[in-house]
C-alpha cells in the first residue's frame, strides 16, 4: 500500500516538543489489517518520537512477531468492551502524549509529525485528529463515508471517530479515559467529554486510509446496526446538544413510517404517505450531500445510501432500548 499517493504536500510543521509519544491500539479479528496499520507507525518521519507501541487484543492465540521492538501485546480477551481495551493499554504506558489508532488505520508518513506540531503550537488544542483519504481503487461506498467523514476541516470539530487521536495523557485522565460502559458510539462520547478541556482539531495538513472501511451497502446496513445499538445509553451522564437530536429522533421517525407503510395493504393512500414519510430523511440528506459528492459517485447513490443508512439505524436504535434496562453482558 503506498501511503505518499494521496499526500497533502504541506510542508511539515515543526515543534518544539521533545517528549515520546505512546500509541494504543485496540483489535480484535483480522490481523492483516492490525499488521498494515503497524507497519505504518514504523514508517512515520517522526518514529524517533515513538516510546511504545501497544496492541491490546480480545484474541486469544497468538499474534505474528513483528520487527518493530516497541510493539508490545497484551492478551485481554475478557475485555468488554473497545473502551476497556483502550483505557488498559493508556495504563500500562507512560509517554506524555498518547496516539489512540483502531487496529485497520493506515497513517500518512508524516502524520505523527503534522499532528504533534498542531497539538503543541495550535493555541488551545487539546486533541488532532487527521481527515481520511481513499485510494485509487475506492468503492462508491468508500468514497461517499469519507465524503462525510471530510465536510469539515482545518477546523474545531464537536466530537470525531476513535480512529486517529493524539491528545496528552493529562487530558485523557481528565475525563476519565474512555466510557467503558459503551460497546458503541465510545468515541464522539469521549471526544466531546475532551472539547470541554479545548479543541478538537480535524486538519488536512496530513490523513489516513481507514483500511476497513465499508465497500459496500450491504456491509454499510450490518455495521450501522450495530454502532447505532448504544445511541441512547450514550445520551446518559452528559448534557445533549442540538446538533445531536436528529440523529437521536430520526430512527425513531423512520421506523414508525415504515410499519405503517403496512397500511397500503388495507388504505392505500395512507400507506403511500407513511412510505413518502419514512423516505423523506434519505431524501433530504442526500439532497444536502450532493454538494460534498466526490467525482466517483454516482448523482443518485447518495439517496440509495441514506435509504439503508437510516433503515439500518432505525432497526439498530430500536432494538438497542433494550441496553437502557439491563447491564452489559
Amino acid at each position: 500500500m503506498a501511503l505518499a499517493e494521496n499526500a497533502v504536500g504541506a510542508p511539515m510543521n515543526q515543534t518544539t516538543f521533545n517528549g515520546r509519544v505512546d500509541f494504543v491500539i485496540p483489535h480484535m479479528g483480522r490481523t492483516e489489517l492490525l499488521l498494515a496499520t503497524l507497519e505504518s507507525i514504523s514508517q512515520q518521519s517522526a518514529s524517533d518520537r515513538i516510546d511504545r507501541i501497544v496492541v491490546v487484543t480480545k484474541n486469544r492465540e497468538p499474534l505474528p512477531p513483528v520487527a518493530d521492538s516497541r510493539v508490545e501485546v497484551l492478551y485481554h480477551p475478557e475485555a468488554r468492551t473497545i473502551s476497556e481495551q483502550r483505557n488498559i493499554g493508556a495504563a500500562v504506558v507512560t509517554a506524555e502524549v498518547l496516539a489512540f489508532l483502531d487496529a485497520d488505520i493506515g497513517l500518512a508518513p508524516d502524520w505523527l509529525a503534522q499532528c504533534l506540531a498542531l497539538l503543541f503550537n495550535r493555541p488551545g488544542t487539546a486533541l488532532v485528529s487527521a481527515i481520511q483519504a481513499v485510494t485509487r481503487k475506492a468503492t462508491q461506498v468508500e468514497c461517499l463515508r469519507t465524503a462525510l467523514s471530510n465536510r469539515a476541516k482545518d477546523t474545531a470539530v464537536q466530537f470525531l471517530p476513535g480512529r486517529n487521536l493524539l491528545l496528552r495523557r493529562t487530558d485523557h485522565e481528565r475525563v476519565g479515559g474512555f466510557p467503558e460502559h459503551l460497546q458503541t458510539c465510545e468515541d464522539y462520547y469521549y471526544t466531546e467529554q475532551v472539547s470541554h478541556l479545548g479543541d478538537l482539531y480535524y486538519t488536512a495538513m496530513t490523513f489516513y486510509y481507514h483500511l476497513g472501511e465499508d465497500k459496500t451497502l450491504a456491509q454499510t446496513f450490518r455495521k450501522e446496526i450495530w454502532r447505532s445499538e448504544y445511541n441512547l445509553k450514550s445520551l446518559s451522564g452528559r448534557r445533549i446538544p442540538i446538533r445531536e437530536w436528529p440523529s437521536i429522533l430520526l430512527p425513531f421517525w423512520v421506523a414508525l413510517f415504515t410499519l405503517l407503510t403496512v397500511l397500503i395493504l388495507v388504505t392505500p393512500w395512507v400507506g403511500l404517505v407513511s412510505m413518502a414519510m419514512a423516505l423523506l430523511p434519505a431524501g433530504l440528506y442526500g439532497l444536502r450531500l450532493l454538494r460534498f459528492r466526490p467525482a466517483q459517485v454516482h448523482l443518485g447513490f447518495p439517496f440509495v445510501f441514506y435509504v439503508v443508512y437510516f433503515w439500518a439505524r432505525a432497526l439498530g436504535t430500536v432494538t438497542g432500548i433494550r441496553h437502557l434496562f439491563k447491564g452489559l453482558n
